[in-house]
């Protein structure tokens, strides 16, 4: 098959290729998406909204963030008063959902923004340029490339869509053995080839207990492994929100998902063809939640809870704010109602988004947006 896309980023591809002789799903993702300047999410192109391939939850309304500082308040009120207080945002993009907590938390609640410093952490050039403009009103704001860069924190670590788009391992079980997805040139063409998986994908699945079917193709994430281990590190004292899409692993690896879940965004439809557009459509996996809890762990993060967006916004008081825009009955609030509704509606986002909070040195930790938990099933059960 041919690579299609940004002609410079496949040139590039498969000059590693040639190189290398064979690569890594993990490292063609890689290049696609982080290649500097070139790759889906450090060149200039517009990504989220209307004129880009997808949406977010706070690209829709200001609410998911209001209620977010709603939340965030409460842990500083109940483990922080009069303490150092710090607020990092992971994947920050272009700082839309950053700018609602800010807002909110400045509107509302004086004390907590008088002490709050809030830390941005972005990858993308072009998108810590744009939140330097966009959130030039805010006082004790700091922006950094990577999570190494930035000291201990005490405070709230949180992320909304940045482990589904962190590069993966592609992994294919024949005859009952794993074996991992390389691509490699045939002529000018490139080609799928099975290799045998580095050892760190088999321990991966040991420290998991996973067990794919037969025939499966799926996803390994080692890097939100690290990631989650590296903010456990960082924290000091305080909480991990992880706002995303997936599901603990005994949901994740059911058979009825034998091609896996990696999906492509481009203008906002969506479709299975990786190895086209590259550089040019945003490429994803569902996270695997079991995962964070467990290597989580070992960055002494402890599991408080786990719900979907819909479970978590209404205990935060969504309704409320249905209630008012009912109340004013205009046409601007009719239209906030129905964006709202996106947020919350089953076999969508409210259910698609899941929210695992985690916590360091929090004694006996109490969460106002898990008290409205969803039923139970596998899709929401985590053994810890």
């Amino acid at each position: 098959m041919q690579l299609t896309g940004k002609e410079e980023l496949i040139n590039i591809i498969k000059q590693k290729i040639h190189e290398e002789g064979a690569i890594s799903f993990k490292d063609f993702m890689e290049m696609a998406l982080y290649y500097p300047n070139l790759g889906y999410y450090t060149s200039e192109k517009e990504k989220i909204g209307g004129l880009g391939d997808f949406y977010t939850s706070s690209e829709l309304d200001p609410a998911f963030g209001n209620l977010l500082a709603k939340q965030f308040n409460e842990i500083y009120e109940n483990y922080f008063k009069n303490q150092k207080f710090q607020i990092a945002e992971l994947g920050s993009g272009k700082g839309y959902l950053a700018y609602d907590v800010l807002s909110y938390i400045k509107n509302n609640y004086p004390n907590l923004y008088k002490i709050l410093e809030f830390i941005s952490v972005e990858k993308s050039p072009y998108h810590r340029n744009y939140q330097k403009k966009l959130l030039k009103d805010f006082d004790n704001i700091s922006f950094y490339e990577d999570l190494t860069e930035i000291n201990n924190i005490n405070g709230i670590i949180y992320s909304n869509e940045l482990f589904d788009a962190l590069p993966v391992h592609l992994i294919r079980k024949i005859g009952g053995k794993i074996f991992e997805v390389y691509i490699a040139l045939e002529g000018d063409d490139i080609k799928e080839v099975l290799k045998e998986p580095q050892r760190e994908i088999l321990q991966y699945l040991k420290d998991l207990n996973i067990d794919i079917p037969e025939g499966m193709t799926t996803e390994i994430n080692l890097y939100a492994k690290d990631l989650i281990q590296e903010i456990g590190n960082k924290l000091e004292k305080g909480f991990v929100f992880t706002i995303d899409y997936g599901y603990p692993s005994k949901e994740l690896y059911k058979p009825y998902r034998m091609r896996g879940t990696l999906l492509c965004y481009y203008k906002h439809t969506y479709n299975e063809n990786f190895y086209q557009n590259v550089g040019l459509q945003d490429i994803t996996s569902h996270v695997n939640f079991s995962a964070l809890v467990y290597y989580g762990k070992k960055s002494k993060l402890d599991f408080v809870g786990f719900t979907d967006q819909a479970h978590f916004l209404i205990s935060l008081g969504l309704i409320d704010i249905f209630q008012e825009l009912q109340e004013k009955g205009d046409y601007k609030s009719y239209e906030r109602l129905n964006r709202l509704k996106t947020l919350i509606l089953p076999k969508g986002m409210g259910e698609k988004f899941k929210i695992l909070i985690q916590s360091k040195n929090i004694q006996n930790p109490d969460i106002a947006g898990l008290k409205n938990l969803p039923y139970e099933s596998d899709r929401y059960k985590i053994e810890v």
